[in-house]
C-alpha cells in the first residue's frame, strides 16, 4: 500500500497525535509568539466549510483555556484574512473560547495586513515574519550538529520544523524536503518523529503534488509510516465488514423483509436501509 499525497483524516490524526504529545507544556517563544504554555491540540476540521477549505493549519489549546490558531502563509492578501475570519468565527462558536490567531509568513513576504474592517466587524490577527531568520544558515548549523551525532535542543527542533518558511535562496518546497531528510537523520527518535510530522502538517498547503510525494518518501522506514499503514489496514477491514453487511441487507430487501428487521439484523442504521430500499424502487 503506497502512501497517498493526500493526508487522509485518519493519517492526519496520527500526525496530530505526534504533535500534541511533543508540543505539550511548550511555547513558541523562540519566534516571538508570547502565549501561555500549550496544553493540547484540538481537531481543526470544520465539516461545513467549502470542500477545498477543510481545515485550519494548527489549533492549540493553551493552559489559560484560550485557543492559539496558527496559519502558515506564502501569500498575503485580503482574501486570506477573510478566510481566517470565517474559520475563527466558527471556532468561537464551536469551542466557546477566545481565539488568538497568528499568521506565520514565509521569508518571501515582507509585509501583510493584520486588520480587516467589514462594517461593524473588526478582525485582528498577529503577523510573524520568517524573513528575519536565515534558513540557509540554520540548515547548515543543524546539519553540522546532526552529522556529528549531537542531540538537538528544543529550540533547534522548532527551528528545524519552521525551516521551510525561513528566508532562503531556495524555494520553500525544496527546503521542506531537505529539512525532512535532516530530521530523519536526527539521532533521537522522538525528535525525528516530531519534526517529520510537523513538517508534513506545516507545509501541506504550500507543496505541489510531486514534492508532496518526495516529502512522504521521507516517511519510509519510520514509526509514522508503520502507524499510517496500520490505520489503513484497520480501515480496510472495517470497510470490508461494512460492505458485507450492506450485501446482506440488499439480499434481505430483495426477499421482501422489512427495513426495521434488516436494521436490527445487520446493525446498520435504519436510515441507510431506507435509502437502499428507495434506490431499489427507483431502479
Amino acid at each position: 500500500m503506497g502512501l497517498n499525497t493526500e493526508i487522509s483524516y485518519h493519517n492526519n490524526d496520527i500526525l496530530m497525535k505526534v504533535l500534541a504529545e511533543q508540543f505539550k507544556n511548550k511555547t513558541l517563544d523562540v519566534f516571538g509568539i508570547k502565549t501561555a504554555k500549550i496544553k493540547d491540540l484540538i481537531p481543526s476540521v470544520h465539516p461545513a466549510v467549502e470542500a477545498n477549505e477543510t481545515r485550519n493549519d494548527i489549533i492549540f489549546l493553551l493552559e489559560d483555556d484560550t485557543l492559539l490558531h496558527l496559519e502558515f502563509q506564502t501569500t498575503a492578501g485580503e482574501q486570506d484574512l477573510k478566510r481566517f475570519l470565517y474559520y475563527d468565527a466558527r471556532l468561537v462558536r464551536r469551542q466557546e473560547r477566545k481565539v488568538h490567531t497568528i499568521v506565520i509568513y514565509s521569508g518571501r513576504i515582507e509585509q501583510a495586513r493584520e486588520r480587516l474592517e467589514c462594517g461593524s466587524i473588526l478582525y485582528q490577527v498577529e503577523n510573524i515574519y520568517m524573513k528575519h531568520y536565515n534558513g540557509d544558515q540554520e540548515y547548515n548549523r543543524l546539519k553540522h550538529k546532526i552529522d556529528n551525532h549531537q542531540l538537538l535542543s528544543e529550540t533547534d527542533t522548532l527551528k528545524l520544523i519552521f525551516l521551510p518558511l525561513m528566508k532562503s535562496e531556495q524555494k520553500e518546497e525544496e527546503l521542506a524536503i531537505q529539512a525532512a531528510e535532516l530530521a530523519k537523520a536526527a539521532p533521537d527518535e522522538k525528535t525525528k518523529l516530531f519534526a517529520i510530522a510537523a513538517l508534513i502538517v506545516i507545509t501541506d498547503k504550500i507543496m505541489s503534488e510531486s514534492n508532496k510525494r518526495k516529502l512522504l518518501e521521507v516517511l519510509k522506514m519510520t514509526q509514522i509510516e508503520q502507524w499510517i499503514r496500520e490505520e489503513g489496514r484497520q480501515e480496510g477491514e472495517l470497510k470490508g465488514r461494512r460492505d458485507e453487511k450492506r450485501e446482506t441487507a440488499q439480499t434481505m430487501l430483495n426477499l421482501g423483509m422489512s427495513p426495521e428487521l434488516i436494521a436490527k439484523a445487520t446493525k446498520l442504521p435504519l436510515e441507510e436501509i431506507l435509502e437502499m430500499a428507495k434506490a431499489n424502487t427507483a431502479n
